[in-house]
């Protein structure tokens, strides 16, 4: 198996073209509709939910039968994801994807594929947890999450998911304040092991620790 660097592909704002309307790519749809990017769907008898999503203005659905590869030269898209039934379509949308500098997918070839989709685990969409088989084998992929998902979930606390929201504040106040990412680092770390912080956060009381850490960084030095 090549190896692979695992990464989270941050999509916001980016174009995404999905072209087939069928079963697959209402899968691929349903991991991207939170992703916050836009999506456009290229298909010529497209699924019901499909047209569903299209008319609740999700996604962008366009009615028509692909024969070529011109649509990636016109609609420059960030990431194509070929899912139609005919492979040597799919395999031909991601040559010329590559040739373009276009990112690029396609189920049923994986081994030239830019990208591989994980399969995920959700935790109170804060934490996200990705099982990867590296294409060999979805359905394993996917199995293994089931045995692992309510593994972890039992694992992580509320007060873990709160914790890294806390986080995520402080690193927004930090850089207010902070001029390095090595002293920024060492701040956000003091807050993890902050006896006060972790006794106000048993209690629930956020806001409270939100004051705390306005008060530390301003202090920082």
């Amino acid at each position: 198996m090549a190896r692979s660097l695992i990464i989270d592909l941050h999509l916001s704002e980016k174009l995404v073209i999905i072209v087939g309307a069928g079963n697959e790519a209402l899968k691929r749809i349903k991991l991207l509709l939170n992703e916050e990017c836009q999506i456009i769907v290229l298909g010529q008898k497209p699924n019901p939910e499909i047209e569903k999503l299209h008319s609740q203005k999700k996604i962008i659905l366009k009615k028509i039968k692909l024969s070529s590869t011109k649509f990636l030269k016109e609609l420059k898209p960030f990431l194509v994801i070929a899912a139609t039934t005919d492979k040597s379509l799919n395999k031909k949308i991601i040559q010329d994807a590559k040739r373009m500098n276009i990112m690029s997918y396609a189920s049923d070839s994986p081994g030239i594929s830019d990208i591989a989709f994980l399969s995920l685990i959700n935790i109170k969409d804060i934490i996200r947890v990705g099982l990867s088989t590296g294409g060999s084998s979805p359905i394993m992929a996917k199995k293994l999450r089931m045995k692992t998902e309510q593994v972890l979930k039992n694992s992580i606390s509320d007060q873990d998911i709160q914790l890294i929201k806390l986080q995520k504040f402080a690193r927004i106040e930090s850089k207010k304040y902070i001029s390095t990412q090595q002293e920024r680092k060492k701040f956000l770390y003091s807050i993890v092991h902050d006896k006060h912080v972790k006794e106000l956060l048993k209690d629930g009381k956020y806001k409270r620790i939100q004051t705390i850490i306005k008060k530390m960084v301003k202090e920082w030095s």
